[in-house]
Order: C-alpha cells, then sequence, then structure tokens
C-alpha cells in the first residue's frame, strides 16, 4: 500500500528524473490523451449560433416596422433557416448601416 502512495505521490509532483523510463512513459500518456481524445472534449460550448451580419444596402428600403420579417425573409431565401432572437443596427466609420442577426 505504501509503494502505491509513494509512486501517486512521485507522479502527481513529477518527481521522476528526466530520461528515466517513467518519466518518458507519463509523457507518452500526456501525448496519446492529446492526439487520441476526441475534439468535443477540447471544444467550448457556445450559446447560440454565431451572429449574421447584414448591409442595409442588401435589403433594400426596409420600414422599422416590418425589419424582423424582412430579414427572416432574406435569410430564409439565402438559405439560412433561422429563428431571430434580437436585431441590433451598427453603423460603421463610412456610416454604413449594418444589422447585426443574433439568433436563438
Amino acid at each position: 500500500m505504501k509503494i502505491i502512495l509513494i509512486t501517486l505521490k512521485k507522479i502527481l509532483f513529477w518527481s521522476y528524473d528526466r530520461g528515466s523510463w517513467q518519466y518518458d512513459l507519463m509523457c507518452v500518456l500526456i501525448l496519446a490523451f492529446i492526439f487520441l481524445s476526441p475534439n468535443k472534449f477540447f471544444q467550448t460550448r457556445a450559446s447560440g449560433a454565431p451572429p449574421i451580419s447584414l448591409r442595409a444596402s442588401e435589403l433594400g428600403p426596409v420600414s422599422p416596422n416590418d425589419l424582423e420579417r424582412t430579414i427572416q425573409n432574406y435569410l430564409n431565401r439565402s438559405g439560412h433557416a433561422v429563428s431571430i432572437s434580437r436585431i441590433e443596427q451598427a453603423v460603421d466609420a463610412s456610416g454604413e448601416t449594418s444589422y447585426v442577426v443574433y439568433q436563438k
């Protein structure tokens, strides 16, 4: 039992000398974990899909009351079936208006 605790302590505190077979084994196990584990272990879970940015010139003239419906129709025609959470209006440095569409 004592030998197991000593071995675990050496592994935990990485106290094996460099070049020993124990050190090499720990390095191989770490590399195997990195390269053989599925990608989903290393991916962050984002809430929702990324926002879509649309220029106002792409949509044409739009009344503020019909903005959400117009953007929904435009995105459906372009192959993006989305459910809109919110829309933010942005103006860039050149004065062009854009809409940032956040999805549910």
